[in-house]
């Protein structure tokens, strides 16, 4: 990992001699009133998110049982690697696409086929799993797929910075996923029957509306663009450079899960429901600083085009600074009341642990550390680079999730997460240090030859 690496090392972008397909990128305003700030329908949008998806987890907890979370948790777990390994990094490569190499039709049309293969891959492993937790793998699979196609669809939002039409599709989606689950479970108390009700809410969200807002901000795009010259070609060249960023996205979700997964085997669905009640409270926060994140990539990857290297380390340091003050506020809480918390919000099942929760709340600084130097790595397109890290991180959270929940359980699954983002977390500070570096030293001696 700590290899000096030159540029042709990297599958970036600008090594290729392809000619942009469209001029430089500019803003793209649809003619409807009342335009916000992109941060603020960013926050609306992820706050909206982040409440009702862990609605979801609340309703199953208070109306289910923790059986019922266990198989849904296991369904995310289950089917996040496969879909996330198939999307191929694709919205990160069209944010950074400054130049315009690929029609955003060539992103469209991969993204597509590349969901069908993932489907394909989840039904192949819920066939393994048998009727009952095979069954609600394969709903989650399906709605995870249909929301890959429109994250397509909102990595083309956030390149235009439209973050308002992002913030509809993601509310839209979450709040019909909850309200149609509630529904469904109130009517059959069947998780398999409730968890249709993502697939219904994916639908509507993530692709009607994507594709309804896609047409209207961008008429005749993709539908009309006129056919590209070597679509095959170009096809494989696209998936060339974004297939390292596909196989660190899926290692790094395979390698965050390997705790659930092994206290599954370990204790069964049961403690992998209460572990996933429990966390949830915390993961939400994921949701807020992957948006802040992809807020950001844009401004990061400009500055970093424009060699404003400075410029862009001072801002990653400040995200991160940030968000670990944030996990220390979260550690500070969970400890003065964890208990009374998981009492109000989830009931006595779940009451008893505060000490889980405050564990797990240490997770918080360093997953949004982590979001935003991914995005910094990003920015500059050293995309090789992550996907050494993700198979370095796999290993060390292999060997500590094994070891410590043979020995603790639910308390050594938590742990074992702690200690994995942690470690992450340095080996991507120096990732990124040496990345900037890198980038310094070639622009000095570019200088040096003028």
């Amino acid at each position: 990992m700590a290899r000096s690496q030159s540029p042709t090392d990297e599958p970036a972008i600008v090594e290729t001699t392809a000619q942009p397909l469209r001029p430089p990128l500019r803003r793209v305003r649809l003619s409807l009133p009342g335009q916000t700030s992109n941060v603020a329908w960013n926050l609306l949008g992820l706050f909206g998110s982040a409440v009702t998806q862990w609605g979801v987890i609340a309703l199953l907890a208070r109306f289910g049982s923790p059986t019922m979370v266990g198989q849904y948790a296991l369904g995310l777990a289950t089917t996040a690697p496969v879909v996330l390994l198939a999307s191929l990094g694709l919205r990160v490569v069209l944010v950074t696409d400054t130049s315009g190499q690929f029609a955003f039709r060539e992103y469209l049309r991969l993204r597509t086929a590349a969901m069908v293969v993932a489907v394909t891959a989840v039904g192949v492993i819920a066939a393994m799993r048998g009727l009952g937790d095979g069954t609600v793998i394969m709903l989650i699979g399906i709605a995870k797929a249909i929301d890959g196609v429109g994250d397509i669809y909102c990595g083309r939002f956030q390149q235009l910075l439209h973050m308002r039409l992002i913030a509809t599709s993601m509310i839209m989606n979450n709040v019909a996923t909850l309200l149609l689950m509630a529904v469904l479970l109130s009517l059959t108390q069947d998780i398999a029957w409730t968890t249709a009700g993502s697939v219904a809410g994916s639908t509507l969200g993530s692709l009607l509306y994507c594709r309804w807002a896609a047409r209207r901000l961008e008429p005749g795009v993709p539908s009309r663009t006129p056919q590209l010259p070597g679509g095959i070609r170009r096809a494989s060249t696209l998936v060339r450079i974004a297939l390292p960023v596909g196989l660190a996205s899926g290692l790094n979700s395979f390698s965050g899960n390997v705790p659930r997964y092994l206290l599954e085997h370990r204790s069964g669905t049961g403690a992998l429901g209460i572990f996933a009640v429990v966390a949830y409270a915390t993961v939400v926060t994921n949701i807020l600083f992957a948006g802040i994140a992809q807020t950001a990539l844009p401004k990061m990857s400009d500055l970093y085009s424009r060699g404003a290297l400075r410029a862009l380390s001072s801002l990653t340091s400040r995200l991160v600074l940030g968000s670990l003050a944030l996990g220390t506020g979260a550690v500070v809480g969970a400890l003065l009341g964890g208990d009374a918390a998981l009492r109000l919000v989830y009931g006595n099942t779940y009451a008893q642990q505060g000490h889980l929760l405050a564990i797990l709340a240490a997770s918080v600084g360093f997953s949004g550390a982590l979001f935003f130097l991914n995005s910094a790595i990003s920015a500059t397109r050293k995309f090789g680079r992550q996907l050494a890290a993700s198979l370095a991180m796999l290993a060390v959270n292999v060997v500590v999730s094994l070891t410590l929940i043979s020995a603790h359980g639910l308390t050594g699954a938590a742990w074992a997460l702690v200690a994995a983002l942690g470690c992450e977390a340095v080996l991507k500070v120096v990732m990124f240090r040496h990345a900037l570096a890198t980038s310094a030293n070639l622009s000095a001696t570019a200088q040096h030859r003028a």
